[in-house]
């Protein structure tokens, strides 16, 4: 790689500023980059990205999808991400059976009026951190809403979600709390579980407790309590963490710019489109992580059987060789494919409802403000070797 060789460390907090020219880097001079020190290959193009994530025969999911905790199988887990087919098939359409494209479409008038709750509250403020004000709350009260959770409950459990998630400075391993946070979680899941078998209630949690299907043998199958629980976890971490994060992305680049900004609150048609480009240019996952299980050879370079490779997501939006003028934010681009919700069979089951909110949130909060800057000292980057957002995000509206 030569005198010119980058590191791409992703528990790196200056990394966390700006990974784009890194990827840049990687894309034109190390397409299938090999990091010694930290034992990992990464992959960044397009083409190989999406390749990749649909290649379960070459990349695995077992190991786990972060690069701190992919050193060995995390079969028994109960968290879909964690899956190869035929165990992946198996779970996936059980739960796609109760999370349907239709279930949350029905949701936008709830998803708008919890919004609203959020944002009217604001209208008259000079300033507010719309993180810990609006995106840290929305995605929480809808899962909840959508799962059967108490009110009483969903700050705690979206702490704990938090706490699962987040890395000090030069530890790749979550904190100690993590961990007592992860076991508390999963105690109330069962709780609310074994609640639901009692006395079922017209929410998913108790659609997912009871659904079955009829396997190949004829035998009825359901999904275990770890998967029930696994998949409620991803719904309180994934789910909340994608949103909170996109929505402040969102709102920070059409800050930087303000013509795109004024185009969205001018006519409200462009925000789906506006979602997209957001996913693309900068999204909360960045990588997938994978395991190789067999030798693969791309660019002249053999990724060996048994490494970790990182499928980086992130860098794949920013490929000129797919996007024309990548690092331009456009609203208006017309966007065929991207991979910032993954892609394949690792296509985030939640893609619908997160776009539902991102769609609602950027709308409702630009009827309100269509005008703002943010703070000089209001923007507060939040740290994950694979999740990149804001933990805060200081607004102050034009009067």
């Amino acid at each position: 790689m030569g005198e010119t060789a980058r590191e791409y460390d992703p528990f790196s907090y200056e990394l966390d500023e700006d990974p784009y020219p890194t990827y840049r880097w990687m894309r034109d001079r190390a397409p299938v980059y090999h990091n010694p020190r930290l034992d990992f290959y990464a992959l960044t193009r397009f083409d190989d990205v999406h390749r990749a994530l649909i290649d379960s025969d070459t990349y695995s999911s077992r190991y786990g999808t972060s690069l701190e905790f992919m050193d060995a199988p995390k079969d028994g887990s109960g968290l879909m991400i964690f899956m190869d087919p035929p165990e992946h098939n198996r779970y996936r359409a059980l739960v796609s059976k109760v999370f349907t494209p239709r279930q949350i479409a029905a949701l936008e008038p709830e998803v708008r009026r919890i919004a609203r709750g959020y944002l009217d509250p604001l209208v008259g403020r000079d300033r507010f951190d719309v993180v810990r004000e609006f995106t840290a709350r929305l995605p929480m009260d809808v899962i909840s809403a959508l799962l059967g959770i108490p009110a009483t409950d969903r700050r705690w459990v979206q702490e704990g979600s938090n706490a699962m998630l987040h890395r000090d400075p030069g530890s790749p391993l979550p904190r100690p709390e993590a961990f007592e946070a992860q076991k508390r979680v999963f105690a109330f899941f069962q709780e609310q579980m074994d609640e639901r078998r009692k006395r079922p209630r017209d929410d998913l949690m108790t659609r997912l407790v009871q659904v079955d299907s009829v396997d190949e043998a004829g035998r009825t199958v359901r999904l275990t309590d770890q998967e029930i629980r696994g998949f409620l976890l991803l719904l309180a971490t994934a789910g909340n963490e994608t949103v909170t994060k996109f929505l402040a992305t969102a709102y920070l680049e059409l800050w930087r710019h303000p013509d795109q900004r004024r185009a969205l609150a001018a006519d409200a048609s462009l925000i789906p489109g506006a979602v997209e480009e957001t996913l693309r240019y900068d999204p909360p996952s960045q990588y997938q992580g994978r395991v190789a299980l067999r030798d693969a050879t791309l660019h002249g370079e053999t990724i060996p059987e048994g490494a970790k490779v990182l499928l980086i997501n992130g860098a794949s939006g920013r490929d000129e060789r797919k996007f024309p003028d990548p690092d331009r934010y456009d609203v208006h681009r017309e966007i065929d494919l991207h991979l910032g919700l993954g892609y394949g069979r690792h296509l985030c089951l939640g893609a619908s409802l997160a776009r539902l909110e991102s769609r609602i949130g950027i709308e409702e909060l630009l009827h309100r403000f269509p005008d703002y800057e943010v703070s000089a000292d209001g923007i507060e980057r939040m740290h994950s070797s694979n999740v990149r957002g804001l933990a805060g995000l200081v607004l102050e509206p034009a009067n």
